[in-house]
């Protein structure tokens, strides 16, 4: 069949956005529309998505796609919900739906696949060619209705477009059972009784939902998985979900900034459907989402009684239809999850629910299909679901267990949003400076690599005060070399320790399963336990001690036998830290270390090339928790690739340094942020640090503005020092007033 032409083709369907809104899924998108091409005859497609991943857009604009190809493949959509009551209505839903979309895509008319027409009105608008087989289907659905057999009965609905003649196209079925996770009885029986015809039969099709509840449903359905594709859709990636943010805004009609949109990425861990019902709310209540302030107002609103409190209230209601189950359940979800021991036994479970142990195993299924817990059928542990999950839960129990006042929980979940976000960012601008552990060691792999790179002493009495180029030079003639040897898993240390999970980085902190040599043995198994531990100067004994404590406390608990332990410091380690590590026979390195150490066992190493025209970087962090340190080590690796010698690094990240505590000492910010600018030239970095209501009294033009009336004399001595020692550092520095407050622009010459 052929298309109307590029108009029809732009027009949506089933999309809720236009195709050039969605963002983030290309190449899932691809894969379900060329699935019935690529995958031949009654080939299925299982699409399973982690948790607030999102699918249901996904199918709907592969549909619309399909529907626009115009080809012999009749796509059809159906979304099992809760609102159908039994099996055979929702049965019954499903081959009014599969021939509404059939009749539709054969009379190439968009809009009949939302149009409410009775089997008989079907019959009418079919085309003759179609005419007596879907009259013939009609006939049997109403002998079948009025039969005795259930089971039968929804047989023959689901089964409908197996009786398609071949000439008249191969329907494409795609399922979407998201909405019905968790259900063991009733409709996820259903969705089991769809996968077993589907599988059966010799059509393609795709069945989409929560990865736990469809491979569940396919594994009860007795599947052959051999002739099934697996796509597993994980969250989004931060760049695509700043693109989602960005392009629901302008589609809402909400104005943000950067900061914001960054927040909303990092709090609703690129939740299409969180972030789509923030800013929703926020166009429906004319609120610009310009401040952390804002966001997390709105964000409680919703967590309160909006859409996301709709969303979860409604999954309670699945998994615990009766008020006081759900009651009794919110309080053993929260009071487990902040326990010190989260696992807990079964029948700790069935004493505190008012359930029999069917009822008590349906519901612990619920839960673990939704990730909420992890239940293996004898244990319980809690402490799943996303950060919002958690905030749920918490509000829920202080209302509905302890009875606290509405309007004092109100205020203290605004207050401690608004306390977190800073943390959120902050954790989120170190993963992004972080050496990239996890991918480090991903890629060990029996390599020969010098020795001194696992020794910060040996490193630096070795390469000090030497070159980036000068380094890797000295490091190409080294003798002593140690092999790495071959990972076989990789996790975060959060997921082995429950000591670990507060307040831990999950991407700093990495257990790594390894054979020496790669020759699979007992004793040529070893765990490399890796943390990067947060210090200004070179670590000192005590912090070193306490993380190799942590570790060690983690080796037990796990059974570990033989470990390795590796720590990374930004600037290294002390001797009396030194000496703890090696105690233990364990490695210590240097941020700079760990970035030589990459190049070297990176599989494409790319050499820096210096661009003639100047080349810009900006940063924007937020005030406090140390982020002065992010902006210096974001400076020092744009100074080594201009070659800087280490004493000039040096003096450029003391600088940086400097100019951060001191703009936010002075600031009257509203925001709480502070911008940098990199600007890179061949014989010189200008770093440019500014901040709204930044004024250094002893430079400005009136000295009056921007100081307390109440500053010590110390504080004043202080700042004074400081600014003077960045006039040491630097070769240029000046002040220049913009807007609200004042800008230091430094200058550091290639020499």
């Amino acid at each position: 069949m052929k298309g109307n032409g590029p108009i029809n083709q732009a027009r949506r369907i089933l999309g809720r956005v236009a195709a050039d809104d969605f963002v983030g899924r290309a190449d899932e998108l691809r894969q379900i529309v060329l699935h019935p091409h690529d995958s031949g005859e009654g080939r299925g497609l299982l699409l399973v998505m982690a948790p607030s991943a999102g699918v249901s857009e996904l199918l709907r604009q592969s549909y619309d796609q399909l529907f626009h190809r115009r080809e012999d493949i009749v796509p059809i959509y159906f979304a099992l919900t809760r609102g159908e009551t039994t099996n055979a209505s929702a049965a019954i839903e499903f081959l009014n739906t599969f021939l509404l979309q059939y009749v539709a895509f054969r009379r190439n008319e968009p809009s009949l696949c939302e149009a409410s027409l009775t089997l008989k009105d079907l019959v009418q608008l079919s085309a003759p060619a179609d005419l007596e087989w879907i009259e013939g289907l009609v006939e049997g659905y109403n002998r079948e209705r009025f039969s005795n057999d259930d089971r039968a009965f929804v047989r023959f609905c689901l089964s409908a477009p197996q009786r398609v003649p071949k000439r008249h196209g191969r329907p494409y079925v795609i399922v979407d059972v998201a909405q019905l996770a968790g259900s063991l009885g009733g409709h996820g029986d259903l969705a089991t009784e769809m996968l077993r015809i589907f599988c059966r039969s010799n059509l393609p099709f795709a069945v989409a939902g929560l990865r736990r509840q469809v491979l569940d449903a396919a594994h009860r359905a007795s599947c052959n998985f051999e002739s099934m594709d697996i796509l597993r859709l994980g969250k989004l990636g931060d760049e695509d979900a700043r693109r989602l943010v960005e392009h629901v805004a302008i589609r809402q009609g909400v104005v943000i900034n950067e900061e914001t949109r960054d927040l909303l990425v990092q709090q609703f861990e690129s939740s299409p459907f969180f972030v789509s019902a923030l800013l929703q709310a926020a166009r429906e209540r004319n609120v610009a989402l310009v401040t952390y302030l804002h966001c997390e107002q709105l964000y409680v609103d919703e967590l309160m009684g909006g859409r996301i409190q709709r969303y979860y209230a409604s999954l309670l209601e699945g998994i615990a239809p009766q008020p006081e189950t759900r009651r009794a359940l919110v309080g053993m979800l929260f009071e487990t999850t902040v326990g010190e021991g989260r696992k807990s036994p079964f029948e700790a479970w069935r004493k505190r629910l008012p359930l029999d142990t069917d009822q008590l195993e349906q519901l612990l299924h619920s839960l673990h299909i939704q990730e909420f817990v992890n239940w293996d059928g004898a244990n319980i542990e809690a402490g799943g679901g996303t950060a919002t999950w958690k905030d749920f839960l918490k509000v829920r129990y202080r209302l509905d267990i302890l009875n606290e006042p509405r309007a004092l929980v109100v205020a203290d979940t605004i207050t401690d949003a608004l306390k977190g976000a800073p943390h959120t960012m902050a954790r989120h601008y170190r993963r992004v400076t972080t050496p990239g552990l996890r991918a480090l060691l991903a890629r060990f792999d029996c390599q020969l690599v010098p020795q001194s790179l696992f020794h910060f002493d040996q490193f630096s009495s070795r390469h000090k005060e030497l070159s980036t180029e000068e380094i890797s030079s000295r490091l190409d003639r080294e003798t002593d070399l140690m092999r790495l040897p071959q990972l076989v898993h990789v996790a975060s240390c959060v997921a082995f320790s429950s000591e670990l999970q507060q307040g831990i980085d999950e991407e700093r902190c990495i257990v790594a399963h390894t054979f020496e040599g790669a020759t699979y043995t007992d004793a040529n198994q070893v765990i490399w336990l890796v943390a990067e531990v947060e210090s200004k100067l070179e670590a000192d004994r005590n912090l070193t001690e306490m993380w190799c404590q942590r570790l060690e406390r983690l080796a037990l608990s796990s059974g570990f036998d033989r470990t390795r332990i590796w720590l990374i410091s930004n600037e290294g380690f002390s001797e009396e830290a030194l000496r703890a590590i090696s105690k233990r026979d364990g490695y210590a390195s240097s941020r700079q270390q760990v970035e030589l150490l990459t190049a070297r066992i990176s599989e494409n190493q790319v050499t820096p090339q210096q661009s003639l025209e100047p080349d810009e970087f900006v940063m924007i962090l937020p005030m406090g928790e140390d982020n002065e340190l992010l902006a210096a080590a974001t400076g020092e690796q744009i100074a080594r690739r201009l070659n800087f010698g280490p004493e000039a690094i040096s003096q450029i990240k003391h600088a940086i340094v400097e100019a951060h505590i001191n703009a936010a000492e002075h600031s009257l910010s509203p925001d709480r942020k502070i911008y940098q600018r990199f600007r890179v030239e061949n014989d010189k970095l200008i770093v440019t640090i500014s901040s709204r209501g930044v004024l250094p009294s002893n430079l400005a033009q009136n000295p009056a503005r921007g100081t307390k009336e109440d500053e010590t004399e110390a504080v004043k001595e202080r700042r004074g020092w400081g600014l003077k020692l960045i006039r040491s550092l630097m070769d240029e520095v000046e002040f220049e007033r913009v807007d609200e407050g004042t800008r230091l622009r430094m200058t550091k010459y290639l020499r």
